[in-house]
């Protein structure tokens, strides 16, 4: 389920990643630095800088602990919640994409 059209410029360094239990990408623990919409898109993350964020990647071995990444990221909703979802790793000064972190 999609909420209300969302898509956030997220930068952050990658603390942590854990495998899904069902073998189906990761949830990444990453330490923001900057978090600000992507017009004309609303940021549903609304994360401060110097503070923690739980995101879920698709294709995990995209990122690499220790590293630190500029996103764009989406808020997404499901019969379990919300989640942050990381779509697409770019550029670190964030004007260009880099490759898409979601599966074919």
């Amino acid at each position: 389920m999609r909420l209300k059209p969302n898509r956030s410029l997220l930068e952050a360094r990658v603390d942590g990643l854990r495998r899904c239990a069902d073998g189906f990408g990761a949830e990444i623990d990453l330490w923001v630095l900057r978090c600000e919409p992507m017009p004309p898109a609303e940021d549903f993350i609304g994360a401060s800088p110097d503070s923690a964020l739980e995101a879920f990647s698709a294709v995990p071995e995209a990122l690499h602990v220790g590293d630190t990444y500029c996103f764009e990221a989406s808020v997404l909703g499901g019969p379990q919640g919300e989640r942050v979802v990381l779509q697409r790793v770019r550029d670190p000064d964030g004007a260009a994409p880099a490759p898409d972190t979601r599966r074919p």
